[in-house]
């Protein structure tokens, strides 16, 4: 049931919601029109998937550091509209910059800036989207996670056609980078004013509480892994199944699919089922159907099975996020930003060893050990949940 607000916060507050979706939706749109072009930049370059993976370190290390930025010094000052708007500024071109690389060295230093600036938006833009639904009592994280997929699928869906009639990558990556700076201008002019957040004063520095910890750390599995359905998914497809090049967002499709249909169903389910459903039954399940598609070594059945994984595991961060804000005694945003933080923290670590275990065992033991870890997190945030007084 929604809470009482008055007319003008109503308004205010679904501009806010629809400029969120529109922010998070560009993002993966561009990105994920660049992960489908990972083959064909490793290709130019010449890079191995460890090398790719120690890019990945770089994005996540400055990830971490964006995430805190935001959360502790330019959302409490400034608010998370305008934190959203300088995120979405700053990524515009940074793919367009790691195709132009000229060398290795400088795909490193161009996966900085990207980083960073996708660590300021994300947990601007998730802050916002929880503070309204914390006002309204609306189910909104799920939609929001849901324009993320479409994001991602329209971004992998026409990175099909652009491979293969379009041949210059770099009119490509202007082009999305333009449109992201029109979109930055559209939610500047249209997003949550400030004044509608009731922002709070950071606290000094501490730890964050074991609960939190716990739930970021389930967080941190789930984004170490994430890359390999995201940023390798195209390579195992084209290098171990010999599949060609066009159809290496197959994938990539056909999990946003999945995920698109939970987070869409995301709201009902939890009010008809329970969160322990959505976010733990759900993806223990998936984990189980992903390993056994993968035994196939089929690529029809593995991309089944990659849709119903996504379906599964769709609203796993999304509950994560709705537990956190439902007991957490700090502001929003800090709560957010820690959540994010130990989360992101999995792209330290995650890509650079996933980019070791691909080289010297296989793409595809990292898909196994993808539908097993995140198996084993639907078990963990149950045994959480049921620890936090869920019901």
């Amino acid at each position: 049931m929604e809470k009482k607000i008055s007319l003008e916060q109503s308004n205010a507050f679904n501009k806010g919601v629809y400029a969120t979706l529109l922010g998070a939706f560009l993002v993966l749109f561009q990105i994920g029109i660049y992960f489908v072009y990972i083959p064909w930049n490793a290709e130019r370059l010449q890079i191995t998937e460890a090398e790719i993976g120690i890019g990945l370190f770089a994005f996540g290390l400055l990830n971490l550091i964006g995430n805190q930025i935001s959360g502790r010094l330019i959302v409490p000052k400034i608010g998370t509209k305008n934190s959203i708007v300088i995120g979405l500024l700053g990524i515009a071109y940074c793919p367009l910059f790691l195709i132009l690389a000229p060398s290795y060295y400088w795909f490193l230093i161009a996966s900085m800036p990207l980083g960073f600036f996708v660590g300021l938006f994300s947990p601007s833009s998730q802050s916002q989207i929880s503070m309204i639904e914390s006002k309204t009592s609306r189910v909104l994280t799920p939609l929001y996670h849901a324009a993320f997929s479409f994001g991602s699928l329209a971004g992998a869906f026409s990175a099909f056609f652009t491979i293969r009639y379009v041949d210059s990558p770099i009119l490509i990556f202007s082009i999305t980078g333009s449109v992201l700076i029109l979109g930055a201008l559209l939610i500047n002019k249209i997003g949550l004013d400030k004044s509608f957040e009731d922002l709070e004063k950071t606290p000094k520095f501490k730890l964050p509480k074991n609960t939190i910890l716990i739930l970021g750390i389930l967080m941190m599995l789930n984004y170490a892994t994430m890359g390999i359905i995201l940023d390798w998914s195209a390579l195992w497809l084209t290098k171990d199944l010999l599949v060609p090049l066009y159809l290496g967002g197959a994938i990539i499709f056909a999990f946003n699919i999945g995920e698109i249909l939970a987070r869409l169903m995301a709201s009902k389910m939890i009010n008809k089922y329970s969160e322990q459903l959505v976010g733990g039954y759900l993806s223990i399940a998936s984990g189980l159907i992903l390993f056994v598609s993968i035994m196939s070594s089929n690529f029809y059945i593995i991309v089944i099975g990659v849709l119903l994984f996504g379906f599964g595991t769709a609203n796993f961060i999304a509950v994560i996020y709705r537990q956190a804000i439902r007991i957490t005694d700090e502001p929003i945003n800090l709560t957010v930003a820690n959540l994010v933080t130990l989360g992101f923290s999995g792209f330290i670590f995650g890509p650079a060893l996933v980019g070791y275990l691909a080289e010297f065992l296989s793409l595809t033991f990292n898909m196994y050990l993808l539908s097993v870890v995140w198996g084993l997190n639907g078990v963990a945030l149950l045994i959480m949940m049921r620890r936090l007084g869920y019901k």
